[in-house]
């Protein structure tokens, strides 16, 4: 059961604008048809038997329809993914058939009015766009995970409850080798030197890519941070910085946990670009390895190693 929807606000925000955009611009329709249809065409015309006011007219009740849908979709506490797809489709549809209507039929429009129509389009293209953007970063998982992008930087904190204790918690948090069966990005991880606070480990992804990572953080028993060595030569992605740090706190009734992952990408338009649209991704390792992560501290893992499974069942906290 989804229990959370996490990095709403940017989609959130964009529907309320294209909402209130599209409710003062059927305002303006309502009150003012034969003003708009006067100022739009070179002349006035019949359609359906309809006066070209009527159907501004006529327009303007189907954009105060469409905004009370928009706005009610902002306002829902989770946002359904179908209708914003749906608002969306409806705005790429506006778009097109404005430029048809300036392409195909141009002796229909005054000067103004064609200035009027495009510019309307490039601002419902513009939401269009914004409401792409605020899908790709809607995360729906079981725990709270948010994902905040500032230029190429992109800060992502995920947080989960578990009802073993946070001895056990620490175990299971600080066993590096283990890191690798609860996330799922990850096929191997090594200790290439030390322990505790001079730990260097290094990270095998799925796809057989590796890196080094050297402890910045350890407080036993609380909290423990790595660097990437993100400037290696062989380093695979185009990640110029990222730090991750994994700690925990004792609540009523068991643990929390928190990541939280600070990455910013190497220099280039694309780059920043492609970090906006990774954070759904991003969100959904984290809720995974919290699964994950909390299956073996509390006894219930199925697909994770053996020997942590038996280590699990000894100390996890009853139900």
């Amino acid at each position: 059961m989804i229990r959370y929807q996490s990095n709403a606000r940017p989609l959130r925000l964009v529907l309320a604008a294209n909402g209130i955009f599209s409710l003062l611009t059927g305002i303006a329709c309502l009150v003012a048809a034969d003003g708009i249809s006067a100022l739009l065409f070179t002349q006035l015309f019949t359609l359906l038997g309809m006066s070209s006011a009527t159907v501004i007219f006529e327009l303007g009740i189907g954009l105060l329809a469409f905004a009370a849908f928009v706005l009610w979709t902002a306002s829902q506490a989770n946002i359904s993914r179908g209708r914003a797809k749906l608002i969306t489709a409806m705005d790429i549809g506006w778009v097109l058939a404005s430029i048809d209507l300036l392409i195909f039929l141009p002796g229909l429009w005054t000067s103004a009015g064609a200035w009027i129509v495009g510019g309307v389009a490039a601002i419902v293209a513009l939401f269009a766009i914004e409401q792409v953007f605020g899908l790709s970063v809607l995360y729906q998982g079981r725990h709270e995970v948010e994902a905040e992008t500032d230029g190429r930087r992109l800060t992502l904190s995920a947080t989960g409850f578990t009802k073993a204790s946070p001895d056990r918690v620490w175990q299971v948090m600080s066993h590096h080798e283990a890191y690798a069966d609860v996330a799922d990005n990850l096929s191997k991880v090594e200790v290439l030197r030390g322990s505790g606070p001079d730990t260097e480990r290094r990270c095998t992804d799925t796809n057989g890519r590796s890196w080094n990572e050297t402890c910045t953080l350890w407080e036993e028993g609380r909290a423990f941070a790595f660097r990437v060595h993100t400037e290696a030569a062989d380093y695979p992605y185009p990640i110029a910085q990222l730090t991750g740090t994994w700690s925990l706190a004792p609540v009523p009734g068991g643990t929390q946990i928190t990541m939280v992952f600070k990455v910013t990408a190497r220099s280039g338009l694309l780059n920043g670009l492609m970090f906006r649209f990774m954070a759904a991704p991003f969100s959904k390792v984290c809720d995974r390895l919290l699964v994950n992560w909390i299956a073996v501290m509390e006894g219930s893992a199925g697909s994770i190693r053996p020997e942590l499974i038996q280590n699990s069942e000894k100390d996890a906290v009853p139900a």
